[in-house]
Parts: structure tokens; C-alpha cells; sequence
């Protein structure tokens, strides 16, 4: 049995080479620096086990590119396509992003999913899809009872899996260029509505370990992950600015920030004001002009009531 672990990443700094050198190591499996490299900030390092790809590779393989200029972040799973059609005789592809942290013996997790003959170990939603920002994405793709989602930035495929899938990403695309369908599905939503769908063998990741610090938010900060021993997988794990963008990000009142009591100001203050400054600024105007808008719009509807 063969299994490679594909360490995926779009930038290359001291931080991602911490992460991937907190990879499990085994000689049971290969171990691959799976990197985006279209905006060029992540090009081969010496000595290192890169495999480098564009999203060029990735739309002569006939995958349609979404409706986000990042095409890779939209269709997640493509990596998987590209290193595959490359690297085809692997019987199981795990695939980790780069603030992924990993605590658990992977190479016990693949004999036990090979001896059982599973085909996906991933973290299947159980969360209400009401409150999936890329619902409408999957709008006209799949009627609405089928749909699920599945969170990715750690899991296991087997090859029967990838394949599965990729055909299915060609079928769509095909559909998407001939306007039978008008929408393109999030990488969450086309990974768990196929899947459910499927014939494949799918396995809950926390069967495998516990994953309660495994989601979009809160980060958890890089010295912090020693704390929690006792979880299997914890996502995202960020460097301190990184970790200060996220926390801005997912803020969503920034102006929070000029109350010294609240949350948000102490999280924020611990840092040196550069480290934050400037999407603490991003982020206040943004509100600022959706509040604007917002008091337009309100004004605009009074104006336009008949008296």
C-alpha cells in the first residue's frame, strides 16, 4: 500500500516551513510540498520535496475555474486532481493544508482505513446549511434536500475517491460551459454532495481523533497548540500576524477596538500596533462605508414612500 501526505500551500515563509516540519514523519509514506505557485510566492526550495503548479495546469485539466479570482481557494480539492493525474499509484492521498496541526499516528489511521477498505476520512458538516455563506453556489446544481457539506483542510482520499470526484468536476465543467447549469459549487458543497451521493465508503475525521478546535474560527496562535494535546487535529494554526489578520477579519464590529474593556481591543493589544494597523484600517473603513450604504438605502426608501 502506498500513501503520500500533500502539504498544500500557497505562500512559502519560516512559518509554513514550521508547519511542515510538525508533519508526522514515517517511512510508511511520502511526504510532498504540494504548492500554488500563479502569484509566484511560492516557488521550489532547495533540498525540499516541492511539486509546483499554476492554474494553468489546473484548466488544461478541463476544471472550470469559479467565480472567485482565486481559483484554487474556491475549488479546493483540484490540488488533488493535478498531484494524482501526476503521481497516480498511491492507494490513499492525504491532504493537509499549511495551518493545519496534526497529532495522531497516521500511520496507524492508514492501515486501519486500508484493512476496512474506506475511501474518504474527513469532517463531514452537521451544521445547518441555512447558515452556509456558499449556499447559493450550489443554486440549480443540485436540488436542495441532497446537498451537504464537508470541511477539508485535513483529509484522507483514496485514489478511487480523487477519481470519483475529478470526473465529476469534468462532468459539471462541461454542464458550466454548455449553460445547463449557471452556478459553480463551493469546494465544501461539491466534495459533500457528491460524496453523500456516491458509493464511497466516508468516515467522520473525528472516528480518527478529536478535532473541537478544528473550524474556519477562532485561530488558535502557533506556541499555543502545545496546550492542547489532547486534540488530533486543529485548524487554522497562525503565526501571531497572521493570527491578528484572522481575528480582524472575522470581527464583525472593528470598531470594538476603541472600547478598552471589550474583547476584542485586549486580544489585539497584547501585539505592537504595526502588527495590526493596517487591517484594523481595512477593516474599519469597509464598515464604515456598509453602515453608509446601509443609512443611504434606509433614506432612499423613506424619500420614496408615497405621503
Amino acid at each position: 500500500m502506498r500513501c503520500v501526505i500533500l502539504f498544500r500551500t500557497h505562500i512559502w515563509d519560516d512559518f509554513t516551513l514550521r508547519q511542515y516540519m510538525r508533519l508526522p514523519k514515517s517511512d510508511s509514506f511520502d511526504s510532498v510540498i504540494l504548492a500554488n505557485n500563479t502569484d509566484g510566492l511560492c516557488p521550489p526550495v532547495e533540498n525540499l520535496p516541492f511539486v509546483i503548479f499554476t492554474t494553468d495546469n489546473l484548466l488544461k485539466m478541463g476544471l472550470e475555474s469559479g467565480p472567485d479570482k482565486n481559483m484554487v481557494w474556491w475549488n479546493a480539492d483540484y490540488p488533488l486532481y493535478y498531484y494524482s493525474s501526476l503521481f497516480p499509484n498511491y492507494d490513499y492521498y492525504i491532504l493537509c493544508e499549511y495551518d493545519v496541526f496534526i497529532n495522531c499516528d497516521l500511520e496507524k489511521i492508514i492501515k486501519s482505513i486500508s484493512t476496512e477498505k474506506k475511501d474518504i476520512i474527513a469532517l463531514t458538516s452537521s451544521s445547518s446549511l441555512e447558515d452556509c455563506i456558499y449556499l447559493q453556489s450550489a443554486d440549480g446544481v443540485y436540488p436542495y434536500e441532497n446537498i451537504r457539506k464537508t470541511y477539508f483542510p485535513f483529509a484522507i482520499f483514496s485514489k478511487r475517491s480523487i477519481d470519483f470526484l475529478y470526473e465529476r468536476r469534468l462532468v459539471l465543467s462541461k454542464h458550466y460551459r454548455e449553460k445547463k447549469i449557471y452556478n459553480w459549487p463551493h469546494c465544501e458543497l461539491f466534495v459533500g454532495t457528491e460524496i453523500h451521493a456516491s458509493n464511497l465508503n466516508v468516515v467522520q475525521l473525528t472516528a480518527y481523533g478529536k478535532a473541537d478546535y478544528f473550524s474556519h474560527y477562532p485561530p488558535i496562535l502557533e506556541e499555543n497548540i502545545f496546550y492542547l494535546r489532547e486534540q488530533n487535529y486543529i485548524h487554522p494554526v497562525l503565526d501571531s500576524k497572521r493570527f491578528l489578520t484572522s481575528t480582524i477579519h472575522y470581527e464583525g464590529r472593528p470598531e470594538r477596538f476603541f472600547n478598552p474593556f471589550s474583547t476584542f481591543h485586549k486580544t489585539l493589544r497584547h501585539y505592537p500596533f504595526s502588527f495590526y494597523s493596517d487591517p484594523l484600517r481595512k477593516a474599519l473603513l469597509t464598515r464604515f462605508y456598509r453602515i453608509a450604504n446601509s443609512i443611504k438605502k434606509s433614506l432612499l426608501k423613506k424619500i420614496a414612500r408615497p405621503k
